[in-house]
């Protein structure tokens, strides 16, 4: 593909990107609730890529703020980011405290703001990008020197995804073509062309939200992940990597 075909392709996908979410802000993923199944994925990401307070994070793909709220009410530094300066603003709004905030395509974040980051992290947004590689090293010039990137995304060849997909109102295979790239021959063969080094993949989880939001879904999830042979069924995939010195 030509440069400018290939610049021809971003556009037209962001575009398509951003009316998607812009036009139906009520889609039940991007929803903005207080839940056991939303603070076991904001834990999971502060345990696994070591986050602290008065660490500069870079949240890529932040949309209405699902995952932002909760980092932010944990005392994280958190810059929000996303396609869309509308998602932002609605952010903003819901937010009880001053939210900073970033529109950009996350592939020239560079470009947008001086400041770089000690960690960058996003939850189930990987697989919305058009060109891994470009998002990768645009991460990378983003980022200090030392500093890692975490991401948690659906385990893309995993049947229960295909079923959500096409069972869950306003949810399209157009909306989540990348789904059956996150597995780490894909991703990390993209890390490694931007430039950066990736580190171990791990996974977990198995029940979706209406299962782990009932009283005793924590527990049953807590149980089924302390079994070790299980892990095969595991639905969620945690990708990192590190900016080399």
């Amino acid at each position: 593909m030509s440069p400018k075909t290939n610049e021809a392709f971003r556009l037209q996908h962001n575009a398509q990107q951003r009316d998607y979410y812009e036009q139906a802000p009520d889609r039940p993923a991007m929803q903005v609730r207080d839940t056991p199944y939303v603070h076991r994925h904001v834990e999971r990401m502060i345990t696994i890529a070591g986050l602290q307070p008065r660490q500069p994070i870079l949240e890529v793909g932040a949309g209405l703020g699902k995952f932002s709220l909760p980092m932010l009410a944990r005392g994280l530094d958190v810059v929000c980011n996303d396609l869309s300066p509308v998602q932002l603003r609605r952010l903003q709004a819901a937010a009880t405290q001053p939210v900073a905030t970033l529109a950009c395509d996350i592939a020239e974040i560079a470009t947008h703001t001086d400041q770089r980051f000690d960690r960058a992290v996003g939850f189930f947004t990987l697989h919305h990008m058009h060109d891994l590689t470009a998002v990768f090293a645009g991460l990378r010039a983003a980022l200090k020197p030392g500093a890692e990137l975490c991401f948690i995304e659906p385990r893309g060849r995993h049947p229960l995804y295909t079923v959500q997909v096409a069972l869950t109102p306003k949810m399209t295979f157009r909306g989540e073509h990348g789904l059956f790239d996150m597995h780490d021959a894909c991703v990390h063969a993209a890390m490694h062309r931007a430039g950066l080094q990736p580190l171990p993949s791990t996974s977990y989880g198995f029940a979706p939200p209406f299962v782990i939001n009932r009283p005793w879904g924590s527990r049953l999830e807590d149980a089924l992940d302390r079994q070790r042979w299980l892990r095969w069924a595991h639905v969620f995939r945690v990708f990192r990597a590190r900016n080399p010195q």
